[in-house]
């Protein structure tokens, strides 16, 4: 991710059908902010996140973003997490970038088991994430505070082979 992504980025963090099951939507300051952190050198602690830009190939536009932490280094365990601007859900783009990811992670760094949550209610997350291949793993009630809001959320793995 560049600092000039940052009205792209700021489209889809903003925006509150992106944000329904993630958190409440960004403000053009927190937008900023997030994307100067995420634009930081990534040095594989654990939970530092490494911010991943997708584009659309024919323009390079910023439609999306990848996330990934290390949640148990020692474990070799880390977390993924996904978001597209909402003019380019349910085109594929997801899941193609995603499961590149998937594929680096456990081919590139040293990763055993690759886990992502979502609240129960996003369907398209988790839909996604079995798509991908991600084992359901659990249920974790009352998970998420997204405004006022309690949210049970399901739990996925996928181990590398």
């Amino acid at each position: 991710m560049i600092l000039e992504d940052l009205k792209a980025s700021y489209a889809h963090r903003s925006c509150p059908e992106t944000s329904r099951y993630i958190g409440e939507p960004l403000t053009l300051a927190q937008a900023q902010a997030r994307l100067r952190e995420n634009c930081e050198p990534w040095l594989g602690e654990e939970n530092q996140r490494l911010a991943l830009a997708i584009t659309k190939k024919d323009t390079q536009q910023l439609i999306g973003e990848l996330m990934f932490k290390y949640v148990n280094k020692p474990s070799l365990v880390g977390e993924i997490g996904y978001r597209l601007n909402k003019e380019f859900i349910g085109f594929g783009y997801a899941f193609e970038a995603v499961s590149m990811l998937i594929e680096s992670l456990f081919s590139e760094l040293k990763v055993m088991k690759i886990v992502a949550v979502c609240a129960v209610d996003n369907a398209a997350s988790w839909r996604l994430m079995e798509k991908l291949g991600m084992q359901r793993e659990g249920l974790l009630r009352s998970h998420f505070l997204i405004g006022s809001e309690r949210l049970d959320a399901y739990s996925y793995g996928i181990c590398k082979t």
